[in-house]
């Protein structure tokens, strides 16, 4: 019976741990980026807002006092919904008529 050496330099291996590195990698990027479903609904943070509608956090803050966008805060944390930014978008959307 004959056993083959494999180590970090042979071509499966090396082969085995960039596949792994790839999935790695992978992970990550969707580990940053997910936004899991609470009750159906995807929730985003300040900065997210706040890129979504092209605002300074204190423009956002501003809309909070002043009723503009709904919000919910659990432990500190400032959530809001992506649908209210969606109907929130829409409802001030204005189209230009052509003439």
């Amino acid at each position: 019976m004959e056993h083959e050496i494999v180590n970090k330099e042979t071509p499966e291996m090396k082969q085995l741990i960039s596949g792994i590195r790839e999935v790695s990698k992978r992970l990550l990027e969707i580990a940053q980026t997910h936004r899991p479903f609470f009750g159906g609904e995807i929730y985003l943070t300040g900065r997210e807002v706040c890129e979504r509608l092209f605002v300074s956090p204190r423009t956002l803050q501003d809309y909070r006092d002043k009723g503009i966008i709904p919000y919910t805060q659990i432990a500190g944390k400032i959530l809001y919904r992506l649908s209210d930014i969606d109907r929130l978008l829409q409802e001030n959307y204005h189209s230009v008529s052509t003439r």
